[in-house]
């Protein structure tokens, strides 16, 4: 494996799971928000405050996945990270295809060992509180949370379709930057 090949992967990674573990904070400024706008009746200052901050999350988070997932060979480039080292290649004896295997089923292991105590919790804290408080709040963060778990179990289950799409994207960055 050489030094850029590395860095392809270890890249790919970080904005992978970065973006994964930025889902919740949309979802927390959602409901922020949405709680915001209840309590102060509908001011329009408010209003227009929160979804400014909620689109320019948003955006954020598709500009990282877009850079780290897509753009991995500009950064790599720009940041020089394949400089400096005394020998162009890794001595490691993996395929790519099996380490981007492993990682996605890794990262899909995370969510769902992530998600399962929230989604319990949350459970738990539905059926306490389902007479006192509004069941809305609780029941958003119930859905997110199994989501959250179903999308790491098609990590896991589907990590060879995923590599097969990353290698085939790569060869076409490829072919399109040459």
């Amino acid at each position: 494996m050489n030094i850029r090949t590395f860095w392809l992967i270890i890249l790919k990674i970080i904005g992978i799971s970065l973006v994964i573990n930025g889902l919740s904070i949309v979802l927390q400024s959602t409901t922020t928000i949405s709680s915001l706008y209840a309590y102060n009746q509908g001011n329009a200052n408010t209003l227009l405050i929160t979804a400014f901050t909620i689109v320019t999350t948003l955006i954020f988070y598709f500009f990282i996945l877009w850079l780290f997932v897509f753009k991995t060979d500009w950064l790599i480039k720009t940041l020089q990270l394949d400089k400096g080292f005394d020998e162009d290649k890794i001595n490691l004896s993996f395929q790519l295809k099996h380490v981007l295997n492993i990682a996605i089923i890794i990262t899909g292991a995370l969510l769902i060992i992530d998600s399962l105590p929230e989604l319990c919790k949350q459970i738990f804290t539905f059926f306490q509180f389902k007479n006192i408080m509004n069941e809305q709040q609780s029941t958003v963060w119930i859905i997110f949370y199994f989501v959250k778990g179903i999308l790491g179990y098609a990590l896991i289950t589907n990590s060879g379709k995923i590599t097969s799409f990353i290698e085939q994207k790569a060869v076409n960055d490829n072919k399109d930057s040459e």
